[in-house]
């Protein structure tokens, strides 16, 4: 019981204390800007920046630079023996190093704002590149000699050249800014104004790529596969770019979902695993696609975000026909990353029955506009999709509690003795200790009448005194019960004792026979057994958990399931401790196991809740659960041994109860002391009142090894009596 109950505590410590996690603090710790604009609107910027960096073993970062239809960076590099630059996704790897050291060189090309009434240059200086708070920041902006500014301004808040992040000045056609704050992504901007017509025309933007014609169409099938057929006629517009084209329509919410049955136009072109493809920079494409998107995995939508598949491209025609096979629930989403309003670029059309799905642009779209549909999954096929999984945790559930119960069926010793034998080679205290039956003073008690039984000692009861007299020596009992018997008599002269309600005068022997009768339990422990047992209790707990996480995948809105499932299995948990600890005699665990079985329907029905009906896997993997804490809790992994002499305990108490009055009457006939020895086990083993309901009324002959003072043979009836003498006198 002990051990159950730290098992709970240490469970219970476990739900109750989140994990915290120390953030530790990255920075740019300087930052020198060193940037020429130019006349045709371009600046060559070169930075040196400092970082702190927390311990690790590599370190990410990735570049913010600008790259819309306002400004765009180019030719970027990075100079550092401490970092490198990966530039397909601008990422930035750092050596293990706390304090770094690198330069970066671009050049930013700025378009011309042809709304603009005159030419405004605008650069925003607190942002940095790395997306770190910058600590201190130096920056040096010098402007062509053809660039002649007519009033500027830094804003931040405040007017003029200074304001709450730092302090900007001019030196000539050089503008100083010396940050006076921490810039923790502030938005700081130099707003310079020039004479209409200073600056050269810049080059009008094009976005890198062209779709004249898109036309897309998408299957969803049953099983919520995607069949998809494309028609495109593409262009490039750019040299710089590395057209690629996404198959999966802009990476949906199953990034391990599969391609299956590619069918391409152009024999040349080739899909790479992932899903994309290669096109040529050097001429227009015209192609068709066809193939089939295989769901691997059970998220609950597709979401189909056209806009990544288009690659930073503008769309002359977008025409996407999606028919689902059922009415399902869909949400598309249209807007401009760069206003986040809404467009009335593109119009959705919906049948009448909601399973066709028609989405077409009416005007020509560009790389700022973002088009998607989300289509949710129904739960039955998401089910469905992770069956196998949940059939075989199933099984797993439903094997755990058979090899639990074959387990504890082959640990039992199955010779059967004769009805109503008594317990050879054990004596009740060592009864008590295979059933896990508390041991005391109640239990040295059973064994002193125990050995009056067995002719060993003559007991002589005097009023409230009861002396002790040896009649012969132990032969085959164990060493404690033998080193009690000594220690017992010897402590007045020769071989006999007086006790009394006022208890022993030294305890010495009571408190050691204790503990050596504790120290025999391990000489029937099986450790083998034992480790097998745990092992099965830790894997019965798999079940549940593994078809909880498949028919409810995580999320953060969802944990309230995950967290009524850990309070399920702590619950059953605690249910099979507290098995074990009534099948050792512990009454007063009644209650609190019938008051935790409640409590485990009540979390059972909260938890199926979240569940449609037919969710009957996560009932089996629960309620195997359950069983499997039910037999292996209770269970007590003995050798052989230690087995055989736990099934003759339990054979003589079940005999004690069912055993027929005739066959009663036979070994009273057959032995008169029987009584006498049953008496000791009988209270060891918690039937004390059994044992008087069968015994009481029956004519049992004297105790010819109980006496009174006068030396005449006691009755029955006054076992009980001194039973209760020997525990007080046995008592500390």
């Amino acid at each position: 019981m002990r051990k159950g109950l730290g098992i709970l505590i240490a469970l219970g410590l476990c739900f109750s204390f989140l994990p915290i996690h120390a953030e530790e603090s990255a920075a740019i710790t300087s930052r020198l800007v060193e940037a020429v604009v130019h006349a045709d609107k371009t600046i060559t910027v070169s930075e040196t920046i400092r970082l702190r960096l927390p311990e690790h073993e590599t370190y990410d970062l990735f570049l913010e630079l600008p790259d819309d239809a306002v400004a765009r960076a180019e030719d970027v590099s990075l100079l550092s023996r401490q970092a490198v630059l990966d530039p397909q996704w601008n990422q930035v790897k750092v050596n293990r190093d706390q304090d770094v050291q690198l330069q970066l060189n671009y050049t930013l090309r700025c378009f011309q704002d042809d709304e603009a009434d005159r030419d405004t240059f605008s650069l925003d200086l607190g942002r940095s590149p790395l997306d770190l708070p910058v600590e201190q920041m130096h920056a040096e902006i010098q402007f062509d000699s053809g660039l002649i500014r007519d009033n500027w301004l830094l804003d931040c808040g405040q007017s003029g050249g200074q304001c709450r992040y730092g302090t900007g000045k001019w030196q000539d056609q050089t503008f100083v800014f010396d940050s006076t704050d921490v810039l923790d992504y502030p938005t700081l901007n130099l707003i310079v104004h020039f004479d209409e017509g200073t600056f050269a025309k810049a080059q009008s933007y094009r976005w890198p790529s062209r779709y004249s014609r898109w036309h897309v169409e998408v299957e969803v099938l049953p099983q919520m596969d995607l069949q998809v057929y494309q028609e495109l006629e593409w262009t490039s517009q750019s040299s710089e770019l590395d057209p690629m084209l996404d198959l999966f329509l802009g990476w949906p919410s199953y990034p391990d979902a599969l391609l299956k049955d590619v069918v391409i136009s152009d024999p040349s072109l080739k899909a790479s695993e992932y899903g994309f493809i290669r096109l040529p920079k050097d001429k227009p494409v015209a192609l068709t696609l066809d193939y089939r998107i295989e769901l691997a995995s059970s998220e609950d939508q597709w979401h189909l975000n056209f806009d990544d598949a288009m690659n930073d491209a503008q769309i002359d025609e977008l025409d996407v026909v999606i028919q689902l096979p059922q009415e399902l629930k869909f949400r598309t989403d249209f807007y401009n990353s760069r206003t986040y309003e809404d467009l009335e670029k593109v119009t959705l059309d919906v049948s009448e029955d909601g399973r066709l799905l028609h989405l077409y642009s009416t005007e020509g779209l560009s790389g700022d506009d973002r088009v998607s549909v989300e289509i949710d999954i129904p739960r039955h096929v998401r089910r469905m999709l992770g069956s196998d999984l949940i059939g075989f945790w199933s099984m797993f559930g439903v094997g755990m509690v058979l090899a639990s119960g074959l387990f504890r069926f082959l640990s039992r010793s199955t010779k059967r003795r004769t009805l109503g034998e008594l317990p050879n080679g054990v004596n009740p205290l060592q009864a008590a200790l295979l059933t896990d039956k508390p041991i005391g003073a109640e239990t040295l008690a059973a064994v002193v009448i125990n050995w009056a039984a067995r002719d060993y000692i003559q007991v002589e009861m005097q009023g409230h005194r009861i002396q002790l007299t040896r009649k012969r020596s132990l032969i085959h009992q164990p060493d404690w019960e033998k080193q009690f018997m000594r220690s017992l008599l010897n402590l007045e002269d020769g071989n006999t004792v007086t006790l009394d309600k006022n208890g022993l005068r030294s305890s010495a022997c009571i408190q050691e026979a204790c503990r050596q009768a504790r120290q025999e339990k391990a000489q029937w422990r099986h450790k083998g057994l034992a480790g097998l047992r745990w092992l099965l209790i830790g894997l019965s707990v798999l079940p549940p958990v593994m078809i909880t996480h498949i028919l409810f995948p995580w999320a953060a809105s969802d944990s309230v399931v995950y967290l009524f499932s850990l309070g399920l299995i702590a619950v059953t948990i605690a249910i099979g401790c507290l098995s074990a600890a009534l099948g050792q005699g512990l009454k007063k665990t009644r209650w609190a196991l019938a008051g935790l079985g409640f409590g485990w329907l009540i979390l059972l029905i909260r938890v199926l809740a979240y569940f449609d009906p037919q969710d009957l896997p996560a009932v089996i993997s629960f309620s195997s659960l359950l069983l499997g804490q039910l037999i292996l809790w209770p269970m007590k992994p003995l050798n052989p041994e230690g087995a055989r002499l736990l099934q003759q305990v339990r054979q003589w108490r079940s005999d004690l109860k069912q055993m027929p009055d005739s066959k009663l009457d036979d070994w009273l006939d057959r032995d008169p002391d029987y009584a006498l020895k049953c008496y000791g086990y009988a209270r060891t083993l918690g039937v004390g009142g059994l044992w008087k309901k069968r015994f009481g009324n029956r004519i049992l002959p004297s105790l010819s090894t109980v006496t009174d003072m006068t030396g005449q043979p006691q009755r029955i009836e006054v076992l009980d009596r001194l039973f209760e003498q020997l525990t007080s006198s046995f008592t500390e």
